[in-house]
């Protein structure tokens, strides 16, 4: 890095004249939030303004505010400077969309004071460009865009206003007004202006002091001898560090740069996938997911998930970068109907069902051999009745397993290469029943109906597993097709109560010193499907009111009420066998 220029400068400096300051697309948007608006606010109220109120001048209270470090490009002639912003963004974004925000409040103040007017004119002259263009993008002095380009035209033009552009289009289609951190940095600085800096002094003295107590650094770069991206991923740890998924993006783009339909592949592809996941974590998690199939074992998280994929992808050109972006865009909606079938519900309705039971298992560690497994299924290479055998097969896998509460630990370590060793074999199905036996993981008949009988089924931190295993025996059971609404359905009562009065104590007699009491009474042999209502009725009532009470619409409840004896543990024991028979054949194995 040159270091004969660096020097302090002020924002007033930055902004003035024809400039144009750019933020490069391997950075990331806006992303400063209230912690770190607060703080700058703090910093001017606390260590700025009274100095003010001592006698400094507004130059003399100054208040370092960090660096920013640009790379000065070409311009055309007449037209300004033109800067690319390596690091400094979030400061520089503030500066501007706040010193935006106070322009437009003295042009709503100048009917209460007659120089609220000529403050906001000096506001803009420095935020804003003179120079004509067809694209009225241009008037502005910095200039992003992943969705901040338009919120920043209207911070500074007024939100009624709509730039005259050919990218507005495009920018229309990905700005979710409310969903962004200028919006929310607009939101903020509205109620901050309601309580503090109202009237047009207290205004203008905030803008001067953005102006001019405020100093960076500046340090500019040599384009012919730096980095500018290998600079600025060196230093993104400081402030706000980049994300992994903002790092991907970064390198994954790289060689797409100057392609001509960059911005259309970063919005349409990169920006719809990730407009799939409420949160970033989430699509990072499914980047990890996606990233692990065919790996040895799931790539780490966070900050692991960019350096695998940048070792990975090392030489990335623009073939395989779009090839890669292609994957990324296309999957994620396969991912959602992996993690969240009952919202995102695959085309199939046969696939739809297994994978929400897949999902009930909570075994989220299958998910790489799931989405590989879809993936493949989509693009025409798995038929149908293939995928759903190969599905099924895992769920019987998970129910067994999660059943006989068996380890999990080697699952991080065989799921994510195993779709790809048993996709192209003559018998798919019976090439995984192989790798479950060689990964000691497979559970044999006589393990998953003991666990049944002597295990528990109900947990309350898995209430969505033990409803399904009690849904699909009764699904077993109906005898005529006519299944119930289990949506309504859809608690869990247990026969002998989870806590027992006086009563229940009485009525099972020497069974309440059973050690394995809580055991029995959480199993399966003790547990039927009611609605709410009717679970919350029969409460702790003696064991012939409640099975009276009972509605006969579920098959589980029907085959209860066939018991007319004593209900103690050998009546749940023996129950619990019955129910396991039916289970074997609903988590069969194939061969």
């Amino acid at each position: 890095m040159p270091q004969d220029n660096v020097r302090n400068r002020t924002f007033q400096e930055i902004f003035e004249g024809d400039v144009r300051y750019e933020i490069p697309f391997f950075q990331r948007g806006y992303a400063w939030e209230k912690k770190q608006w607060d703080q700058l606010f703090e910093d001017i109220s606390e260590e700025i303004l009274p100095d003010l109120d001592d006698g400094s001048s507004v130059e003399e209270a100054e208040h370092f505010f960090g660096p920013i470090v640009v790379l000065e490009k070409a311009f055309s002639e007449g037209e300004g400077r033109h800067f690319v912003v390596i690091d400094g963004q979030q400061r520089i974004t503030t500066v501007y969309l706040l010193l935006a925000h106070i322009m437009q409040r003295l042009e709503r103040l100048q009917h209460k004071a007659g120089d609220a007017l000529g403050f906001a004119l000096q506001l803009r002259t420095l935020l804003t460009n003179t120079q004509t263009s067809d694209d009225d993008y241009q008037r502005l002095k910095l200039l992003s865009t992943k969705g901040d380009r338009l919120p920043t035209y209207r911070a500074v033009f007024g939100s009624e206003h709509n730039p005259v552009s050919p990218h507005y289009l495009t920018d229309v289609q990905i700005y979710r007004p409310g969903h962004n951190q200028v919006d929310e940095f607009t939101t903020y600085v509205e109620r901050k202006f309601k309580h503090q800096f109202n009237d047009v002094p207290s205004l203008w003295q905030l803008a001067t002091v953005l102006l001019k107590s405020l100093k960076v650094v500046w340090i500019p770069l040599d384009d012919r001898k730096d980095d500018p991206q290998a600079i600025f991923e060196s230093l993104n740890d400081k402030g706000m560090p980049l994300s992994a998924s903002e790092l991907i993006c970064s390198h994954l783009f790289r060689p797409l740069q100057g392609v001509s339909d960059f911005e259309q592949l970063h919005n349409m592809h990169w920006l719809q996938a990730i407009r799939l996941f409420p949160k970033r974590e989430q699509f990072e998690e499914y980047l990890r997911n996606l990233f692990s199939i065919g790996e040895k074992k799931m790539v780490g998280k966070h900050r692991k998930i960019y350096v695998y994929f940048k070792n990975k992808y090392r030489h990335l050109n623009a073939t395989s970068a779009r090839h890669r972006l292609s994957e990324i865009h296309e999957c994620a909606k396969l991912y959602g109907y992996v993690v969240n079938p009952e919202e995102k519900m695959h085309p199939d309705p046969a696939i739809r069902k297994v994978l929400g039971a897949i999902s009930h298992t909570r075994m989220d560690s299958c998910t790489p051999f799931v989405l590989g497994l879809l993936r493949t299924h989509a693009q025409g290479s798995l038929q149908t009745a293939q995928a759903l055998a190969l599905l099924n097969e895992l769920l019987t896998l998970l129910v067994r397993r999660k059943m006989t509460e068996q380890p999990t630990t080697m699952y991080d370590t065989m799921f994510p290469r195993l779709f790809g060793l048993v996709a192209n074999e003559p018998d798919p199905v019976k090439a995984l029943q192989e790798q479950f036996r060689r990964n000691g993981v497979w559970v044999s008949d006589q393990e998953f109906e003991e666990a049944l009988v002597h295990r528990t089924l109900y947990r309350s931190r898995d209430l969505a597993f033990t409803r399904m295993v009690l849904a699909e025996i009764d699904r077993k059971l109906q005898t005529h097709g006519q299944f119930p609404d289990y949506s309504t359905t859809n608690t869990i009562e247990h026969i002998i109560p989870q806590s027992l009065d006086d009563h229940w104590q009485a009525y099972l007699g020497d069974d309440v010193n059973d050690q394995r009491l809580d055991t029995y009474v959480n199993s399966i042999g003790n547990l039927c499907l009611l609605s709410a209502p009717a679970n919350s009725h029969a409460g702790q009532n003696p064991f012939v009111s409640k099975i009276e009470s009972y509605s006969d619409v579920t098959a589980l409840v029907r085959e209860l009420k066939a018991h007319d004896s004593t209900w103690n543990l050998e009546a749940v024991r023996e129950r619990s066998r019955r129910l396991a028979a039916t289970a074997l054949i609903t988590w069969s194995w194939t061969i």
